[in-house]
């Protein structure tokens, strides 16, 4: 007789090492349109230059991800 396996995939996902510096890298890019947009609409240089730093950090967390997704 056949055993019944269970489905766990989206439990695993969830607990992936690299799933947390993901979705932060995603909060990150978030918050680069947004300053990116408001450098726009105000012609103002500090929200770009938050932005850029902002994407930095969005680059080290998609880095630090991509080395925990083979784990």
């Amino acid at each position: 007789m056949l055993r019944h396996r269970p489905h766990r995939r989206g439990r695993g996902v969830v607990l992936h090492p690299a799933a947390g510096w993901l979705a932060l890298s995603v909060l990150y890019l978030a918050a680069v349109v947004l300053n990116v947009l408001l450098a726009a609409s105000t012609e103002e240089f500090w929200p770009l230059a938050l932005a850029v730093v902002l994407g930095a950090g969005a680059l080290a967390c998609a880095a630090v991800a991509g080395r925990n997704l083979h784990r």
